[in-house]
C-alpha cells in the first residue's frame, strides 16, 4: 500500500507527462528512419506506439491513484446535462479552426502568403488504424490531464481551479512538443479549453466528446488532404 503524502501525488503527475514523445522520436529518428530503412514499419510503430504509451501510463497512473487513495472526483464524474454534450460537439469543431487560426497566424505575420488548413500526421497513411489512434489517445488524454491532473491538483493539492486547469493544459501540450512549439500552443489551448468545459459541466465526458469530435474532424481534413493537394500552413494536430 502507497503511504497516503503529496510527494507520491506530485510523482505520479510529474511520471505522466508527454508519454508518448519518446515512441514519437524513437520512430522518427531512429533506426526506421535512416536511408533504405522501411519507412512504413517505422511510421506504423509510432502511429500504434503513441496511443499504446498513453493508454498504459493512464492506466498505471490510475492503478497508483487507487491504491494510494487519491482518485478524485473529476475522474469519476461522468453524468452531465442535456445540452452539455451537443455543446461539446460544436466546441470540438471549432477547436479545429481556432488550432488552424494559431498555426496560421506567423505566416499572416510575416506575409509569406495565404495559408492553408494542413493536418501534421507524423507520416503514415491516414485510414481505420489512423483514426482509432488518434481517437484512442483522445481517451487517455482526457482521463489523465483532465480527469487525473485536474483533480489532483485542485481537489489534493488544493491549487485554484483555474491554475489547476492551466496546469493541466500545459502538460497536455508538452505531450505534442515532437510537432514543433506551434503544436504546444495549440494544444495549450485545446487544453485550457477541455479543462474549462470539465469544471463547467462537472463531467468528464463533457471534454471527452468535445476531443473526440475534434480528432474526428481532424482524421476527415487529413483523410482529404492525402488523397488531394498537400497544402501548407497553418496546421491542425491530432491528438
Amino acid at each position: 500500500m502507497w503511504s497516503h503524502t503529496r510527494s507520491l501525488e506530485l510523482l505520479v503527475l510529474v511520471a505522466t507527462v508527454a508519454p508518448a514523445e519518446l515512441i514519437r522520436v524513437a520512430t522518427a529518428f531512429g533506426p526506421g528512419a535512416k536511408a533504405g530503412a522501411d519507412r512504413g514499419r517505422a511510421a506504423r510503430l509510432g502511429l500504434l506506439g503513441a496511443p499504446a504509451a498513453y493508454l498504459v501510463v493512464t492506466a498505471l497512473a490510475v492503478a497508483v491513484a487507487a491504491d494510494g487513495g487519491f482518485v478524485p472526483d473529476a475522474l469519476t464524474g461522468w453524468r452531465t446535462g442535456a445540452l452539455w454534450l451537443p455543446a461539446a460537439v460544436v466546441v470540438g469543431a471549432v477547436l479545429v479552426g481556432a488550432e488552424f487560426a494559431v498555426g496560421a497566424a506567423p505566416r499572416l505575420l510575416d506575409g509569406s502568403g495565404r495559408p492553408r488548413l494542413a493536418v501534421h500526421r507524423g507520416g503514415g497513411a491516414v485510414g481505420g488504424g489512423y483514426a482509432a489512434a488518434v481517437l484512442a489517445t483522445a481517451v487517455a488524454e482526457e482521463l489523465l490531464y483532465r480527469g487525473l491532473w485536474i483533480g489532483v491538483l485542485h481537489e489534493r493539492l488544493h491549487l485554484p481551479v483555474g491554475v489547476a486547469v492551466a496546469v493541466a493544459a500545459v502538460a497536455y501540450a508538452v505531450g505534442h512538443l515532437f510537432f514543433g512549439g506551434l503544436a504546444v500552443v495549440q494544444k495549450t489551448l485545446s487544453g485550457a479549453v477541455f479543462g474549462l468545459l470539465l469544471v463547467a459541466s462537472g463531467s468528464l465526458a463533457v471534454p471527452l466528446v468535445a476531443h473526440l469530435v475534434q480528432n474526428a474532424v481532424v482524421v476527415a481534413l487529413a483523410v482529404r488532404q492525402e488523397h488531394g493537394a498537400r497544402p501548407a500552413g497553418g496546421r491542425a494536430v491530432a491528438g
